[in-house]
């Protein structure tokens, strides 16, 4: 890890990587400070990281934390570049455990247009289609929702219920090591695929 100057830090001109969002990358780096490094070849060749540095260049930033990646070939450096955005795109969300998440940092009032979600967004990761989990408040449809609270699932409104600063990371825990064993990918399902097996279980 070294501080290098940003004049030394050279673009991959071939960077196939496109739709950078410079400006929510720049918010970020501006709200919580430059924590994820870039990553440069022995040239100091961009690897990982052309939006933020896009964004540094935007926030006037004169030097910026970078990795030497000098043990990599010419071809790991490419393939590297490539599987690092990909792999970024491969990343899904659950929605309950981000309801969650994004509703203490609303309690905590840290601005969720940090986050990089925008407003449709949002409202995208609160909808609940899953007509046996629909609260009544969630059955008429709202234009201008003015909290985060108007798209919480009623599932996640039960959790909340029982959950408390102690008992929550041990619930999170629990509902990722069992979607790694049911592979499923919401909280819904999850529980489902529990209660499904522990009634099979106990039927034997």
């Amino acid at each position: 890890m070294q501080l290098l100057e940003i004049e030394k830090i050279i673009p991959y001109a071939r960077n196939p990587r496109k739709n950078q969002d410079i400006d929510k990358v720049a918010s970020s780096i501006k709200e919580y400070g430059f924590q994820q490094p870039l990553v440069l070849d022995k040239d100091n060749i961009i690897i990982v990281g052309h939006t933020r540095f896009s964004a540094a260049k935007k926030l006037g930033l004169k030097k910026i934390p970078c990795l030497i990646a000098d043990k990599l070939t010419n071809a790991q450096v490419k393939a590297y570049r490539i599987a690092d955005n990909r792999v970024a795109e491969e990343s899904k969300w659950d929605n309950e455990l981000l309801n969650l998440e994004l509703i203490e940092l609303q309690k905590d009032n840290i601005d969720l247009e940090n986050l990089g979600f925008e407003s449709a967004e949002l409202e995208k990761i609160f909808a609940n289609d899953d007509p046996l989990f629909v609260a009544p408040q969630q059955a008429e449809t709202q234009e201008t929702p003015q909290e985060i609270e108007d798209f919480i699932p009623s599932q996640v409104r039960m959790i909340q219920l029982f959950l408390n600063s102690e008992s929550e990371p041990k619930f999170k825990e629990m509902i990722n090591s069992l979607q790694d064993r049911y592979n499923t990918d919401n909280l819904t399902d999850t529980v489902y695929k529990a209660i499904e097996n522990e009634n099979n279980n106990s039927t034997k």
